[in-house]
């Protein structure tokens, strides 16, 4: 039987009212000053608030009771009220909740391994997840929790509804960091993001009605979790996996401060990866990217000078294989470097400081003679050098009104304290 609109407008009504009174964080902070909205702690839940985190750091954690659409769906909605408005610690309850979902996953793998109709065995799933999430919620801070809220992650991923799972997954290690199931938990969050990455690029920007993805910003929820994926576990074995696919998407997506600085995180971080001379070369990429010209800071291009120099030493062979793309970012980088001197010369010589413009035009022809600038750069030299070192002054007379600093003289001549202290 198909649940009426007024049906499901009722139940809307009672998630609302029913997380307003147990701390969901979906429907939270409906109250008080924003410094409050942003600093309140949710002492229930044992862990801090992280709207906060969330305003400032769009990578970073969400809270891992917070409430998805998904919860409210007609196959999940029971559940959810169960949840937000049971109170209390009830073992009898967790185990009894706990051993039907063990049988329910059970008899959806089997099901999933024989072959069966994917909608059958993933509808256990779902049934499965709802009776793990109704064990962690009646006995929580126990060993109970931990493994259900692993095995609802589990369940919801071979249910391909990812945003439960990956909520259950960082839920688990929020709370129990040094879980056994972190590295399972982390390889499911890897294989997420990588979807979500994918569909960001060929599927649609929006999506309302599909539980495998978020439904607004996918490949900033993919780059999240994979910034968050390194961080929970910086030694573990898909730390360098995450670092290096977060800084790939940063530069698809055109932020390429944010992907140099991620590559060489990796690159300092993990000097053992097989993504290092790949890292060292995509980062060189991005660096001459972030350069926005002369005017701006040079920063990106000393970096670039610096990495073709270690990429050289520390790569030989690869050196060799990639010498022609190497020779054209040398290039680049030298003729940028050469035009920052000379808009500094040009720009001193605008202002009659003909000395400083000589000496920023002969930097430029000793430092790149092999620069588009090096063939009229003797020009220049020659042209400032036979004008006035300095600029005339203007207002003169104004000028000597004033004292002339250098002419004040100290009462005391410098060595002469001994009479002082005699």
């Amino acid at each position: 039987m198909r649940p009426t609109i007024q049906s499901l407008i009722i139940l809307l009504m009672l998630a609302f009212l029913t997380s307003a009174t147990t701390g969901c964080s979906g429907f939270r902070h409906q109250n008080g000053s924003l410094l409050d909205r942003l600093t309140k702690k949710n002492k229930k839940n044992g862990y801090d608030d992280l709207l906060a985190d969330e305003a400032l750091d769009p990578l970073g954690r969400r809270s891992g009771n917070r409430l998805l659409l998904d919860d409210l769906s007609p196959s999940q909605i029971a559940t959810t009220l169960k949840i937000r408005s049971g109170t209390g610690v009830d073992k009898e309850a967790a185990n009894a909740a706990f051993s039907n979902a063990t049988q329910l996953y059970e008899r959806a793998n089997a099901a999933k391994q024989g072959g069966g109709k994917s909608g059958s065995w993933q509808t256990m799933f779902v049934e499965a997840a709802n009776q793990y999430r109704v064990a962690a919620a009646k006995w929580p801070d126990s060993a109970m929790e931990e493994q259900a809220t692993f095995f609802e992650g589990e369940s919801y991923f071979f249910a391909d509804r990812y945003v439960q799972a990956n909520r259950a997954f960082e839920k688990l290690i929020a709370q129990y960091s040094g879980s056994s199931f972190l590295d399972r938990a982390e390889e499911r969050r890897y294989v997420i993001s990588k979807y979500w990455l994918e569909l960001s690029e060929n599927g649609p920007m929006l999506a309302l009605n599909d539980p495998k993805r978020p439904r607004f910003n996918v490949a900033g929820e993919a780059r999240r979790v994979l910034h968050n994926i390194r961080l929970d576990d910086p030694t573990g074995k898909l730390s360098d996996d995450a670092t290096f696919e977060l800084a790939n998407a940063f530069l698809k997506s055109g932020r390429y401060y944010e992907a140099a600085d991620t590559y060489e995180d990796l690159r300092r971080n993990y000097p053992g990866s097989k993504y290092l001379f790949n890292s060292h070369m995509l980062e060189l990429e991005a660096r001459l990217k972030s350069y926005n010209g002369p005017s701006y800071d040079a920063t990106p291009l000393e970096k670039s000078e610096q990495l073709i120099r270690t990429i050289v030493r520390q790569f030989p062979k690869e050196s060799q294989e990639n010498v022609k793309v190497l020779e054209q970012q040398a290039a680049l980088v030298n003729n940028q470097l050469a035009q920052r001197g000379f808009e500094l010369g040009r720009y001193h010589e605008r202002r009659g400081e003909n000395r400083a413009a000589q000496l920023c035009y002969a930097s430029v022809a000793e430092k790149y003679p092999d620069t588009i600038y090096s063939s009229s750069i003797d020009e220049k030299i020659e042209r400032v050098a036979s004008l006035p070192a300095v600029p005339s002054q203007h207002a003169e007379w104004l000028v000597n009104m004033f004292p002339d600093p250098e002419a004040d003289k100290p009462v005391i001549a410098a060595g002469d304290n001994e009479s002082i202290f005699r």
